[in-house]
């Protein structure tokens, strides 16, 4: 049997170890060729995780974007044990973080790249790179692919996110697939009247985010927001920005607890004490204990009280409006940085026209589509190759059957 595999990133790779191994186990001959624009396999595995590849997450209970119900059969036919194991075999070792990130004991992302590559090797399979494909043909019940026949065609070209000239989902539209909308997803957040954010630039700070949308609350994030010259950045920025990147309101807000884990009263009571043991200092100085210095003098200036005044100067109605603004720093969302600076993409191939138990188109026999192609797609965290991995490996194995 030819497979023709149009990407050689995670899914793709992956799709390929598992069909050598379908293949090996049914004493059966497949001949796999791998098509990849770029000048080399994997190039975006090497860029995840800051270089470190965060590859899966023990949390698997993790709610997808898109259409969650679609992914969860691959998730569960190859779930973390599996995957785990799968990596294991084939000599790659992993640990995790306090948050249950998995990522390769070499803390290398080449490592990950590395053992892949081995193994389709191993099996003899093609890497033919610097290959755009534009166009695939079907003839009869064959495909053909830069001028080569195919048995199956699987699409395993990732979605648009840090890609410039997609043009993949084409290949999809051309066999009467349809496209739900692509749009950046795990991506920075531009805010409106950003003078103050401006003074910001550089700083990172701990806290709880909530999003509103139209006034309701549609989520929750808590972790490390870095202030840019644009807006806001950090994981639990960009969480919130899959939720933001599916809404079409105009009224999106985010609501920034600076001091989390205390009360009002609480806080209140705490910066009372300080305030009468130090009522000499600048009021620049006041929520110093509590955050980044420029964080709590922004603080100040958003409440209109002078910098170098003394802080026994300041009322009780002073307090309160600090400690209120402190806890509620909101910031009205303008819009969501390009596909360049997004991590993965929302949206994608209608997964309604494909058979979640086997990643086979239901219009078109022998094609198939896995990864970040398919309209799924997860928060940081591992999440998004643990799907890769789990949509590649079904399809592999499916393909054989």
């Amino acid at each position: 049997m030819k497979i023709a595999i149009i990407g050689g990133g995670a899914s793709g790779l992956a799709c390929a170890v598992e069909c050598g191994w379908e293949a090996a186990g049914q004493h059966r001959a497949v001949n796999i060729t791998v098509f990849e624009a770029a000048d080399r396999v994997g190039k975006k595995i090497l860029a995840t995780g800051n270089g470190r590849c965060n590859l899966m997450n023990k949390n698997e209970e993790m709610p997808y974007f898109g259409d969650d119900d679609f992914a969860r059969f691959a998730l569960k036919e190859y779930n973390l044990i599996k995957n785990l194991s799968f990596f294991a075999t084939i000599g790659l070792y992993t640990r995790y973080d306090s948050e249950g990130r998995y990522y390769p004991l070499s803390n290398q992302a080449s490592s990950v790249l590395d053992v892949l590559r081995f193994e389709c090797e191993k099996f003899g399979f093609r890497f033919e790179c610097s290959k755009n494909i534009t166009d695939i043909k079907k003839v009869g019940d064959r495909f053909e692919v830069c001028g080569e026949k195919f048995d199956k065609v699987v699409l395993a070209c990732g979605g648009k996110a840090g890609v410039k000239g997609y043009q993949s989902y084409d290949l999809l539209k051309k066999f009467g697939h349809s496209i739900i909308t692509p749009r950046p997803a795990l991506t920075k957040i531009k805010v409106k009247e950003i003078s103050y954010v401006k003074q910001l630039k550089g700083i990172r700070h701990k806290g709880d985010l909530t999003l509103y949308i139209d006034g309701k609350k549609r989520a929750f994030e808590s972790g490390e927001i870095q202030f840019t010259d644009y807006g806001l950045s950090g994981i639990a920025v960009m969480q919130l920005s899959s939720h933001i990147t599916r809404e079409r309101s105009e009224n999106i807000k985010i609501v920034f607890d600076t001091v989390p884990g205390f009360s009002f009263d609480g806080l209140k009571e705490s910066i009372d004490g300080w305030r009468y043991n130090n009522g000499d200092l600048a009021c620049e100085n006041l929520l110093t204990g509590f955050m980044p210095k420029k964080l709590g003098t922004v603080i100040m200036k958003m409440c209109g009280i002078p910098l170098n005044g003394k802080i026994s100067a300041l009322t009780d109605k002073n307090i309160n409006d600090i400690i209120k603004t402190a806890q509620k720093l909101t910031f009205e969302v303008d819009s969501l940085r390009s596909f360049e600076d997004a991590q993965v993409t929302a949206g994608g191939a209608d997964t309604r026209e494909f058979d979640r138990t086997t990643m086979e188109s239901k219009k078109v026999r022998g094609l198939y589509c896995v990864g970040e192609m398919l309209n799924v797609d997860g928060p940081c965290g591992g999440y998004n190759l643990m799907w890769a991995w789990s949509s590649g490996r079904l399809c592999g194995k499916s393909m054989l059957k």
